[in-house]
């Protein structure tokens, strides 16, 4: 079935709603009042700046894969039904209009210089080595829209790392509590408790904030890179199909 334009951004739109949604309620029921005041560590706040920092991140990423599927399924569409031809580093269709500019134009371009270089001494060697430059073109291709995914998946990891530092931290705080005590009457007591409690809350609130926005961002460069992957099987399929028998 074929998706709407901009279906990637419409996805994650619906994504972040649901986020927005939730936040809503636990801000309402005083759940986020709850998780900051309970993290003696702050390393909560660490966490969610992060989310904050690469969500914002993830928009700018969701709209440039966005643009490139639709201006890469136009390319696609024209390529089927038009002659390419290459005129002061451009690609025309039928010697007349150009191809939008995106990142498959480029691809293509490279594949059409690549080919031009190619020796041109048996069909067969030219064929092996048309399909040797592509495969080189596509990792590019594919390195070119998945690389920057990789700063995502950093993020991700490193609020794991910090939720489980600030689980470290709290239980420190816990044990820190009784360590220099020597008696233990009521009102000590009462104290070791709550610097308890408090070394108890850091440690699960830095927990929970470090998995549930871990999680969160992973949704989101799970999208952006079956996009990109969906893209790169496009370019493949178009040139395999259709390029490759043009230039051979």
């Amino acid at each position: 079935m074929k998706k709407g334009e901009h279906h990637l951004l419409l996805v994650w739109l619906m994504l972040i709603s649901l986020i927005g949604f939730a936040l809503f309620l636990a801000l309402k029921e005083k759940v986020l009042l709850l998780l900051y005041l309970g993290d003696s560590s702050k390393l909560s706040w660490v966490i969610t700046l992060m989310f904050i920092i690469i969500t914002i991140y993830c928009a700018r990423r969701v709209w440039f894969i966005s643009l490139e599927i639709n201006n890469s399924e136009k390319v696609c569409a024209l390529a089927r039904r038009h002659d390419l031809s290459v005129q002061e580093d451009e690609i025309y269709l039928d010697g007349r209009e150009k191809l939008p500019d995106c990142l498959l134009t480029r691809y293509l371009l490279d594949l059409f210089y690549r080919a031009q270089s190619a020796p041109a001494e048996a069909d067969q060697a030219e064929s092996n080595t048309l399909n040797a430059n592509n495969k080189e073109l596509i990792e590019v291709f594919e390195a070119k829209l998945k690389n920057p995914h990789n700063l995502g998946w950093f993020f991700t990891d490193i609020m794991i790392k910090l939720g489980l530092l600030g689980t470290i931290i709290g239980f420190v705080l816990m044990l820190g509590s009784v360590v220099n005590v020597t008696d233990f009457d009521v009102t000590t007591m009462q104290n070791i408790l709550k610097e308890m409690s408090s070394g108890m809350g850091t440690a699960l609130y830095t927990t929970f904030a470090g998995l549930t926005c871990s999680i969160l961002t992973a949704a989101q460069f799970h999208l952006l890179d079956q996009a990109a992957d969906e893209l790169v099987d496009t370019t493949k399929h178009l040139t395999q199909v259709h390029i490759l028998p043009r230039l051979t």
